[in-house]
């Protein structure tokens, strides 16, 4: 027992200055998903998320960003909706290499996504990808009445249930308020102005 034990010390501290290895199926330290839904004029008033027009971004360290609405575009940067475990960001970077989502040479854009528009009756999807310091695009055009193709749409569900982002119950509209009151100013201004 005794004889063995400069034998394991020697291996222990060997490990410990050993370089890290690198796993190809570990989720890479600089990890971030950005996916990009644009609605074209008649394809507005699908009630899913995953089909609405919205933006939603995973970083790394878990931060999900997400919004919906008709002025969110390719350039918008999403208010926070919460914050995922280390465990459920290495779900969804293991369910994009699942769907093929996680290969950059399997990306078919390489332009600028912000300049893409939907046509109309159109649903565009812009799935943007950022890992081990590269960067690439998957763009997806697909009829409203008939929506994404199978490994589009389960992304972008994971990425809109990730978000706590719901289904618009039937018969429910989201609130538009043009009205916000009074004019908090009225009293500074001249009368008559």
């Amino acid at each position: 027992m005794l004889r063995a034990l400069p034998g394991l010390l020697l291996a222990a501290l060997a490990a410990c200055t050993a370089a890290p290895v690198s796993d190809s199926v570990s989720t890479p330290p600089d990890f971030i998903s950005d996916v990009t839904v644009l609605a074209g004029k008649g394809a507005e008033s699908r009630r899913e998320p995953w089909m609405r027009q919205g933006k939603m971004i995973l970083f790394s360290d878990g931060t999900v960003l997400a919004d919906l609405g008709p002025s969110v575009n390719g350039r918008t940067r999403p208010g926070r909706a919460r914050v995922l475990y280390q465990r459920q960001v290495r779900q969804m970077w293991d369910l994009a290499r699942q769907l093929g989502f996680a290969a950059p040479e399997q990306a078919d854009f390489d332009g600028n996504p912000d300049t893409l528009e939907a046509a109309d009756g159109e649903l565009l999807y812009v799935l943007a990808f950022t890992g081990d310091g590269q960067r690439w695009t998957f763009v997806r055009r697909f009829p409203a009445d008939k929506g994404p193709d199978e490994a589009t749409g389960q992304w972008v569900k994971a990425m809109a249930e990730a978000a706590f982002l719901r289904e618009l119950p039937e018969g429910m509209d989201l609130p538009v308020r043009y009205d916000f009151g009074p004019d908090p100013y009225v009293w500074f201004k001249k009368p008559g102005a």
